[in-house]
Order: C-alpha cells, then structure tokens, then sequence
C-alpha cells in the first residue's frame, strides 16, 4: 500500500544514463588511441555530466517535493534526497580529482582546477560552483543548527550551483557541441524553471497559513498539544502532518509534527513531545501568539477499502492515529479498527483518557507497556504472539504502523514472519 515509483521508471531512467555513459565513455577510444591519462580524462569528464545531471535532479525534486508528495510521501521524497545526493557527491568530487590525475602536471592541474582563474569564465563559474555545492551539502548536514533564514539563503546558491555549472558544462564541456548533450541541458533548464515557478507560487500561498495559539494542553509530563485557531478553512486528512514555524528567540526553523485533531473540528491540533529547544519553545508560548503553518503533508491516510484495520503506535507516533480514530467516530463511519499502543508505562500514555471514553463496538484497544506490569495491559514489547493474540485472525488486515524507528523495525520484521504482505503495511517515517 505504500505509493512507490514504478518500476518502469527505473529502467526508463537507467536506460537513459546507459546511453549517455556509452556515448561519453566510448567516443574517445573509437577515435584516439587508447593512454592512462585519456582513460583519466575521461572518467572526469563523465563524473562531471552525471554530477550535473544528478545535481538537477535534486534541485528539481526539492522545488517539486510539495506537488509529489501526494504520490509517493514527503517523507520518502526526503530520504531519497539524503541518499542521492551523497551518490552525487561522489560525482562531483570524481570530476576535478581525474582531470586533475589525468594531466602531466598534477601540481600545474591543481592551481587550474581549484583557483579560479577568471580570464577563463566557464572554469572559474565551474570552480565556485564546486566550492557551493560543499557549502550546501555542508549546510544540509548541519541544517538541524542552522537557523531557518539561513537555510533559505544557503539552498538559493542551490540556483547558482546549477546555472553556473550549466555554463560551465555549455561552454566548456567537450561534449558541449552534441546536439544530444545539448538537449539534455536543455530539458533540465526547462525543469530547473517549472521548479522554480512551482516553489515560489506554493511559498506564497503557504504565507496565508498564520494561526493564532489558543490553548496548551499537557496530555503527559512531557507531551503537550498546541490549539491553534486558524485564519480560514484548514482542509487535511486523518493521519497528514505539517511544517511548523516559530518567528521568535531567534529561532526561524521549521519542523513537522502530525495533526492530532480530526479534519471535522474547526481548530487545528498538534501533539508534540518535548525534544529540544524548538519543541521547549513551542511549549512556552503565550495564547495569542503566531504560528506559520505549511501543509498539510503526506499519505499516511486511511485507504477506502473494507479491510480491518490495524493501527500500531509507540509513544507520540498515536497522533495520526488519534486523528483518524477521531475522525471515524465523526463521521460514523464504522470501519473494524485495532488499536495496539506500546509505552512506556500507564503515565506515558497520551490521550489514554480520551480513548478510553470511545466504548464504540467497531474500535478495540490494547495497551502494552515496556516497562511496568499492570492488571489490563500488555507487558513488553511487540510480537507476533501478541500480534495474534490480540487480533486472532489477521487475515483481511490492513497495518499501519507509526512510531520510533526501532520499534517500526521490530514490527515489520514479525508481520513479515506472519506471513503479512509489504503492500497491507504503511508506515509513517521519523525523518526529521
């Protein structure tokens, strides 16, 4: 059930970067005679249009993430950011280093490929634009210090990273003159500027979203829930989250929590645990006080099908679920619902009293506990046992699962030994 790529893409897309590298790998050998430092030469040569290539694909998907979110999750879209553009790194860094071992001179090579020598204007735009590129990769490893204005400004050069590689590539590149080659630079300017478009359009319509702070809610020692009055008509889903953004002690970063109302009540909820300065400045906030909201956000949303479901939380991860189960008794829509909650003790438990107010015949709830041994609970930790213990037949079940990493893990390795097919399991990623 989780929304993937298809497969097809894949092998439209490895089709296509097969043609580029038979095209840039081969060409010398068929024409010049075959040297270590052409084999050098062209490798860098290769690593530069791939860098290229993968560096736009990043750029695109960043400025498209919104619109894509709704197929395959916006927390996939930025895992695959993080492991893809450490793939093209790689590449970047290959394109200076093998022209660099390629040539004769290796000291001469040095000064040429990392100063900047603008009487050549392609290589110097080139080198600055390999020294950006460290910039923004060091900034995105660095992103949970760096102040939400900064991060804005940094991911701009993002725009001259790729415009001056353009001209570096267009000018510059061997391969320039190839109406092939040309032509996909062409198609990435074209994407690079939807991208741009698309982004600046969602930002401005996202600054409308400001909500006034109505009322903190402590659900646990540790966990509050900010009430929050909107400005106009907020339409999400069960279970989707959004981006919060705090304008004050000099803190502009951003952070995802998920709605823990229901889409049918007019205030927006947002349950948090207390993890860190922007949370413990979140908790302090006065009635009245703004509240930027991006979203909403995501696709761990409830499918229209007849199968039970199974909700599977750890400690804050019952927030969607809360969300959907709210929103379900609202709406009479008397769907076959398991809930399985694991804490770490009865006080732990958010939003327990509220759950246990919900005596519907069509939900059932079982609490475990992982470190107290109480009369009506479940002692220790997810299992398959448990798992057919509590649900006897999970035969036309349907599991979602949200909560920390670990936990995510243990559960989806017993449901794989139960026999439970990956597509009858969502989960919902901690990717912040």
């Amino acid at each position: 059930m989780d929304r993937k790529i298809p497969p097809y893409l894949f092998f439209i897309f490895l089709s296509f970067f097969s043609i580029v590298l038979t095209f840039v790998v081969f060409k010398p050998f068929i024409s010049e005679d075959i040297s270590i430092n052409l084999v050098l030469y062209s490798i860098g040569k290769l690593a530069g249009l791939i860098g290229f290539l993968f560096l736009s694909i990043l750029i695109i998907s960043g400025d498209t993430a919104r619109f894509f979110d709704r197929y395959f999750g916006m927390d996939k879209i930025i895992k695959f950011q993080r492991k893809f553009a450490l793939v093209t790194a790689i590449f970047v860094l290959f394109h200076p280093i093998f022209f660099i071992l390629s040539s004769k001179s290796i000291t001469n090579s040095i000064k040429i490929y990392i100063i900047p020598n603008f009487a050549v204007l392609p290589l110097a735009l080139g080198i600055i634009s390999f020294y950006i590129f460290i910039i923004v990769m060091i900034s995105s490893v660095l992103y949970k210090k760096i102040s939400y204005n900064s991060w804005q400004y940094i991911h701009i050069l993002a725009y001259l990273l790729f415009f001056f590689s353009l001209y570096h590539a267009f000018n510059l590149g061997s391969n320039s003159a190839n109406s092939f080659i040309r032509l996909i630079y062409l198609i990435f300017l074209i994407a690079i500027i939807i991208g741009i478009n698309y982004r600046t359009y969602y930002k401005l319509k996202q600054r409308h979203n400001k909500f006034t702070l109505k009322e903190i809610k402590w659900e646990t020692k540790d966990t509050f829930t900010l009430i929050l009055k909107p400005n106009k008509k907020f339409n999400f889903k069960a279970g989707q989250f959004c981006f919060l953004r705090l304008n004050k002690d000099k803190l502009y970063a951003r952070h995802p929590f998920t709605i823990s109302s229901s889409p049918e009540i007019e205030d927006l909820h947002f349950t948090i645990k207390l993890n860190g300065k922007f949370t413990k400045t979140a908790s302090e906030l006065k009635k009245g006080e703004e509240i930027i909201v991006e979203g909403p956000l995501g696709i761990f949303t409830l499918s229209d099908n007849e199968k039970k479901l199974v909700f599977i939380a750890g400690g804050v991860g019952i927030t969607p679920f809360f969300s959907m189960i709210k929103s379900l008794k609202e709406a009479k829509n008397e769907k076959n619902v398991f809930l399985l909650y694991c804490s770490r003790n009865v006080n732990s438990i958010i939003f327990k009293k509220e759950l246990d107010n919900i005596n519907e015949k069509w939900i059932k709830k079982t609490y475990i506990l992982s470190e107290d041994e109480c009369q009506g609970y479940e002692k220790g930790l997810i299992n398959k046992e448990l798992i057919k213990k509590c649900l006897g037949n999970i035969g036309g079940c349907i599991f979602y699962i949200c909560g920390p990493e670990k936990m995510k893990n243990l559960v989806l390795k017993e449901l794989k030994e139960l026999g439970v097919i990956r597509d009858n399991i969502i989960t919902e990623d901690f990717f912040w």
